[in-house]
């Protein structure tokens, strides 16, 4: 116990968070989020897929990026086109997201995702640690970041509040 505790002590704020969820794992191994693999499907007297080459064909698949080249620029063809051919089409309709219309109109073009997070004060940490996947609990390691950012930069934000007194 002695030894764990020194090695908690000798990490930083990040490091302890991490320290002390994979503790949690242990100490509480019925709460761990992970679920056993799933068991393999038997494909035996499956029907065999058709190959559209022959076996002994050179030409090979594509690989993952060029995949996506070639939709890209599909894509950015067709928004070409479209611009062009006329301004009144609608839009692909964008992403459904929750509480949207609580945003002001101008706003919402803007916004990408909303998080719903517990309210207890923290909460500004809690979106941002939650928004960069490091889940709502991290939220500590979020004001230790923003602490950092303000002293590093302190003369910067001073001036882009316009003065000390609204910067404090």
């Amino acid at each position: 116990m002695d030894r764990i505790y020194k090695r908690f002590e000798e990490l930083d704020v990040y490091g302890k968070v991490t320290f002390k969820s994979k503790l949690r794992e242990f100490v509480y191994p019925d709460e761990n989020p992970m679920c056993p693999p799933p068991s393999k499907v038997n494909t035996k007297d499956a029907p065999k897929k058709l190959t559209k080459r022959s076996q002994r064909s050179t030409k090979r698949d594509l690989s993952y990026w060029e995949y996506v080249d070639a939709y890209h620029s599909v894509q950015n063809s067709n928004n070409l086109v479209r611009r062009n051919a006329s301004s009144s089409e609608p839009s692909k309709p964008a992403k459904m997201i929750p509480m949207l219309d609580q945003f002001v109109p101008f706003i919402q073009g803007f916004i990408e995702d909303v998080v719903d997070v517990k309210a207890n004060g923290n909460c500004g940490y809690r979106l941002v640690a939650a928004l960069l996947d490091m889940g709502e609990e991290s939220w500590a390691v979020m004001h230790n970041e923003l602490i950092k950012e303000l002293g590093k930069w302190l003369q910067d934000y001073i001036k882009l509040f316009g003065g000390t007194e609204r910067f404090e």
